[in-house]
């Protein structure tokens, strides 16, 4: 027997997409579905290209891209260890019957491998739509990291599901598949596997579509957005240039702080962004100075800290030294017997209760809350508010309580916070506190009360772990806060 020459390639094509997904969906009679030829491998292969193109589209944009060749490797790669493995179980399931395939031939490779380029279509689209899905939910954007790698999982577990359920002998396969019967299934008797055999049919299945994937540059993509001026900057981020003129943009940022003016209570304030590899820190931290401003009129007595890879020279970098020499200035130019210095952190929070400070590729020492302490302290910096956006924030509370002290936190020592992805413009946290609260009840302590209820409700919505803010108020910094008049610039920052 031998194959027939394919007579509908299109019907074909849409039945082993149907077969694709019952495959997906581990319903026992998908191998009815698949119809087997060299011209299905081509076209599943071809059709698997275009719905990665589709996404591209889709996240870039059909009018602003480029296409990169480079990447076809990449994201084609998948098809080799799909076409070895079904090459190895249908050599199992020759050899199961004593009878391998005519001159050695492995005659159930192709409807294997048929399947298995049905089901990384199927993957794809379940990929994309993951993508989609992350794009407008914040809830799986939080966990797409993980969730990513959930259609590669469930295709591997639905191919090694359906190389074991593969009916008759290999030999049998490729006949039914060439001559049909009047149901679909082959016309011999399927020989059962013995324990052994299955066990290896689903171990190549699934490893050999899994284990590979890890080799593969998850950011590889055949439509790419082209090279845009913020690119261009973020690429010099390592520059001699840029390196050195930070310490003219610290200076200038130093210097334009003014001193304090009149007898009343007046607020200074610091943002610091810590991580650069992730531009949501930077809006945080400026649009938290823009709100504070408004609200407390610190124009001149403020300064913003940042790292960005894209906007390298917007703002002096956020470094413990660059931080250190801040709170010193700010102290130079208070009344320390009746101001206060504001801090606001935000970054990435580490488990051993660190704030990351990092902008590759530079190596940066990051911040803890003794640090901090003592850059205070030695400063002679009195009344103080720090306010910290970061996992694992809660860890800085007891190190800085002092009673002329207020430390606000996003979470709780041991608990993470949410919201710090590409394309944010707020952490959730900051969100709460920062637009939605202080810009309304001009204060900070009752922007944290307003700010955990909107978080609690938000995070019992999503089935988030809780993270648990904190808070501590000395006695001291909440008498002196109590002086500190709101100026009322009446602007709105809800979608800053």
């Amino acid at each position: 027997m031998r194959l027939q020459p394919e007579r509908d390639f299109a019907g074909g094509l849409a039945g082993n997409l149907l077969g694709g997904f019952a495959f997906w969906f581990f319903l026992p009679r998908a191998w009815r579905l698949v119809r087997a030829s060299g011209s299905q491998l081509l076209g599943l292969f071809l059709l698997d290209l275009t719905l990665g193109v589709a996404y591209d589209f889709y996240a870039v944009g059909t009018g602003a891209g480029r296409f990169d060749p480079l990447a076809l490797p990449a994201v084609s790669f998948w098809a080799l260890p799909a076409l070895a493995a079904a090459w190895w179980i249908a050599g199992l399931l020759d050899e199961r019957t004593g009878k391998p395939g005519n001159s050695g031939a492995r005659r159930g490779f192709l409807p294997l491998a048929t399947a298995a380029f049905a089901l990384s279509c199927i993957e794809s689209l379940a990929a994309s739509a993951l993508a989609v899905a992350a794009d407008a939910i914040p809830a799986i954007d939080r966990r797409y990291d993980t969730l990513s790698w959930a259609p590669l999982l469930w295709l591997s577990l639905a191919y090694a599901v359906a190389a074991v359920r593969a009916p008759g002998s290999a030999s049998a396969m490729a006949i039914a598949t060439a001559e049909g019967s009047e149901d679909g299934m082959p016309r011999h008797p399927p020989v059962a596997l013995s324990p052994w055999r299955r066990t290896a049919v689903f171990a190549l299945a699934f490893g050999l579509t899994l284990a590979p994937q890890w080799a593969i540059d998850p950011g590889a993509q055949l439509w790419n957005a082209p090279p845009d001026a913020d690119t261009a900057q973020a690429e010099d981020t390592q520059s001699e240039q840029t390196l050195y003129s930070q310490f003219d943009l610290l200076d200038e940022a130093l210097a334009a702080v003014t001193p304090a003016q009149g007898g009343g209570t007046q607020l200074y304030t610091i943002s610091f962004a810590g991580d650069g590899t992730q531009d949501v820190f930077l809006h945080e931290a400026t649009a938290a100075d823009a709100i504070m401003a408004d609200v407390f009129d610190t124009s001149g007595h403020d300064i913003v800290l940042a790292n960005s890879r894209v906007h390298p020279d917007r703002y002096p970098f956020a470094t413990a030294s660059s931080l250190e020499r801040a709170i010193d200035t700010m102290a130079d130019k208070m009344n320390l017997d009746n101001d206060v210095l504001a801090i606001f952190l935000t970054s990435h929070g580490s488990p051993d209760h660190r704030l990351v400070v990092s902008l590759p590729p530079y190596q940066f020492d990051d911040i803890t809350p003794q640090a901090l302490r003592s850059m205070l302290d030695e400063a002679g910096i009195r009344y103080r508010v720090i306010i910290v956006s970061a996992c694992y924030s809660g860890a800085f509370v007891a190190p800085l309580e002092t009673p002329d002290t207020m430390v606000i936190t996003a979470s709780a020592a041991d608990r993470s916070s949410f919201g710090c992805r590409d394309g944010a413009r707020w952490t959730d946290f900051g969100r709460a506190f920062f637009a939605d609260a202080l810009a309304r009840d001009e204060s900070f302590e009752d922007a944290f009360r307003t700010a955990t209820k909107t978080i609690a409700a938000r995070e019992a919505r999503e089935h988030e772990v809780p993270s648990q803010p904190q808070i501590f108020i000395g006695s001291g910094i909440r008498e002196r806060l109590r002086t500190l008049q709101p100026h009322r610039g009446g602007s709105s920052f809800a979608d800053t």
